[in-house]
This record gives C-alpha cells, structure tokens and sequence, in this order.
C-alpha cells in the first residue's frame, strides 16, 4: 500500500468515469426495453385505450385560456413550461485558479453544467385525439424527448437583479420548492454562474406519450371558502362602480345586501382558484385516462413522431450498450495503472 501514490484530481474522473460507464449500460438496456415496447404497441384512441396497462397515444395539447400560462424566460403563451437551474462548475484542478496566475482565465473556463433544481408550471396538461375524450398527462417522472430548442438564460449569482421580470417572479413563487438554489445576490468575490434552460408545450401541438394509463379524473371537489378571501371581494365590489353594476342583479341601481353577499362569493371563489371550476369540471368529465409515472413502466412525452422517437432511442441505446463498457474498461484500466505501477 505504500508504494500507492496519487496525485491530481484525473484518478478522481477516472472513477466518476468507471462509474458513469456502468450506469450508461445499464441506462442503454433500458432504453431498448423502451423501444421495444414502442414498436410492439400500436397507438390507440383516447376513448378506447385499455386503462391498467401500457397504452401509446398521440394527440395536440388542449387548454382552456384560463389555464394558459407564460414561459418565464422567452415570454410565449404556453400549456405547461419547465425551467432548469443549471450551476458551472469548475474541474477540481483548477479551483482557485481565477483568483491569480497566468492560465487563470482558461482554467475558470473548464468546467461543466450541473443541474441543481428544476420547477414545472404545474402538473401537467390535456391531450386530446379527437376521440371524443381527453388524457391528462402528469409529467412528474417522465422522460421529455423534444425536437427544437430550448431557451437559455445565463447570469452570475450577484446579478440576480438584472434577470427578465418573468423568470424572477417564477422563481419567487417557487422558492419554497427549491432547496438547493436561493435567489439571493451574493458578494462579486463569492459569485457563482448561473444557467436557467426553458423548454415549454405551446397550446395545440401534437405530443406521443407512451405510459401507465389509469381511469379518468373526478370532478375536483370545492374547498370550503375562506372568511378572510370573501372579505376582500366584498370590499372590492363596495369600492368598484364596474363590479357593482355587474351583480345588481334586478338594475335598480343599486347593491342590496343579497346582492352583495352573492357577488361576494363568486368573485371569491374565482379569487381563491387560478382556472375556472366549471370549465375544470367539463374537462375532467371528458378525461378518459389519466398517464403517470409508475416503475417499472416506460413513460415517455414526446413532440416527436413515433417513427422519429423509435430512431433517437435506437441511436442512444445502442451508444450507451456499447460506450459504456468501453468508457468503464478504459478507465479502470487507467486507474490500475495509476494505483499499481
């Protein structure tokens, strides 16, 4: 043991590689497993998909304009968006290296992009085939295969002030969600680089999904309303002429106190939900099968064509089986040299 000596930081990435090699092999046999079930599994219709099991659909997004949400970064009218929370980090060899030196510029630029936290807009979103019924796809867990690219946003964490309004206020929404990541402007000394990556579902593109099929939905429940929230829409219809003419059901000109309480409770109730009940309801009455992630089963979100998501997993699949070992052996091999020599 004496004789082992190990010096810099490449026996560490040799290891990080030994591993990453295994997981790719693993990853690949996968990935085939899935395509497999792709090519055996033809596409069927929303009303008349076998709920329970494996079902293959394709269908254009549907979304009530109540529901339409905005991408945070590039501003489009969309069903449903994901932001990544990307931090540069530098190889180990050369931490330290930015503050001084005559390479410290080239070695601050080595490095690579971790993915430290990631949000969604909200659950998922409506598909519908023209079936006559509509799926509800849950995306938590799924695999994301998108044609197109994605918008980027990049910025150091003592900037965070000069981001676009949009992402700020998604950000702050979601940050009893982030553990990992604060927006807080840090020091210049002690700034870190940031990437925020966008990806979003216009409303009315056509998507495959390939998953766990369940039942439809039931009609969401009404919560009980809140005091304090049919207070506040009381008040607001006392002091908006608009919103006193709107409930002055029998246009005397003037609120009675049946009048008011009535008013009172249905602007309350639009205050305390983002989307229209109603409008919820038709849409959950229509919903047929519900897709979510359930191991050991494939789930899949693509704007591809089956045809096309069939060909991008044959290609990684068949990279993974075969790079994998090859990135492990080399690797291990390296490090039998540096360990042993």
């Amino acid at each position: 043991m004496s004789g082992i000596h190990i010096e810099g930081s490449e026996p560490i990435i040799a290891l990080a590689g030994l591993g990453l090699g295994i997981y790719f092999f693993f990853a690949g046999f996968r990935e085939l497993k899935s395509k497999r079930i792709l090519q055996n599994i033809p596409t069927s219709k929303i009303n008349t998909g076998a709920v329970g099991t494996n079902v293959e659909v394709t269908g254009r997004i549907v979304c009530e304009k109540d529901q339409i949400v905005h991408a945070p970064i590039s501003g489009r009218p969309c069903a449903f968006y994901s932001i990544e929370i990307q931090r540069w980090e530098r190889n180990r060899s050369n931490r330290g290296s930015s503050l001084g030196g005559h390479n410290s510029r080239t070695g601050f630029n080595r490095g690579r992009w971790v993915t430290v936290e990631s949000f969604h807009s909200g659950k998922g979103f409506f598909i519908d085939d023209s079936s006559g019924a509509n799926a509800m796809v849950l995306v938590n867990g799924a695999i994301i295969k998108r044609k197109g690219g994605t918008q980027d946003f990049e910025t150091q964490s003592n900037k965070f002030d000069q981001m676009p309004a949009g992402l700020r206020q998604a950000l702050e929404t979601n940050q009893k969600k982030l553990r990992k990541f604060k927006l807080k402007n840090s020091s210049w000394l002690f700034s870190n680089r940031f990437r925020f990556r966008e990806w979003y579902f216009p409303v009315g593109e056509t998507i495959f999904v390939l998953g766990h099929a369940e039942s439809g939905l039931r009609a969401p429940k009404r919560n009980k309303l809140k005091f304090k929230t049919f207070l506040k829409a009381k008040k607001a219809i006392q002091e908006n002429d608009k919103l006193k003419a709107r409930f002055d059901t029998n246009q005397d000109g003037k609120l009675d106190e049946a009048e008011l309480e009535r008013g009172a409770k249905i602007l309350a109730q639009r205050l305390e939900s983002k989307h229209n009940p109603k409008k919820l309801e038709d849409l959950a009455a229509k919903t047929k099968m519900v897709f979510k992630q359930k191991k050991p089963n494939p789930f899949y979100i693509s704007n591809m064509s089956e045809k096309e998501l069939i060909k991008d997993l044959a290609t990684w699949s068949t990279l993974k089986i075969w790079g994998g070992p090859v990135l492990s052996t080399g690797c291990a091999a390296y490090l039998f040299i540096v360990l042993f020599p």
